[in-house]
């Protein structure tokens, strides 16, 4: 009868031991995701009426590097990227991104015009700063991808 109840013990504490295991795998794929807003933006040095301003954060950091003193946001997406995965997201007609989450923050984006790779940029997004893509220019306009990380 002891015997039986050691027995009995031993997979009881082995069952919680696997369950306490498996459930901190499972946290810790979840915790791996990010997820990513995704903005095309255009510069100009004139004011378009009728479109969504970018945030101040925004035109700051983008007025700190380029010449426009006008950006507009045309699009947005937000993104959620499981580790090691890629999303690809189409932003207009045109520009579209691929998104590879590298672990630890760090992205990966490949960006698209036309169906032909631009730029390719790795870097590690935090909260409160921007990774930007500059896609083609014109005389008078520009138009970016503006990524930040979700909270």
């Amino acid at each position: 009868m002891t015997l039986l109840r050691r027995h009995n013990l031993n997979r009881v504490t082995f069952l919680m031991v696997l369950l306490l295991f498996a459930g901190g795998g499972l946290a810790s794929v979840q915790a791996d995701s990010i997820t990513v807003n995704a903005r095309l933006v255009l510069g100009t040095s004139k004011e378009k009426q009728g479109s969504k301003k970018v945030s101040e954060s925004i035109r700051k950091r983008l007025a700190k590097v380029f010449k426009w003193m006008h950006y507009h946001q045309l699009s947005s997406k937000k993104l959620t990227i499981d580790d090691s995965k890629t999303v690809t997201s189409k932003l207009s007609k045109n520009a579209s991104i691929k998104v590879t989450n590298q672990k630890n923050g760090k992205v990966s984006v490949s960006l698209f015009s036309g169906g032909k790779m631009l730029l390719q940029k790795t870097q590690t997004l935090r909260s409160g700063h921007y990774m930007v893509l500059a896609g083609k220019s014109t005389g008078d306009s520009a138009w970016f991808i503006v990524l930040s990380k979700s909270n």
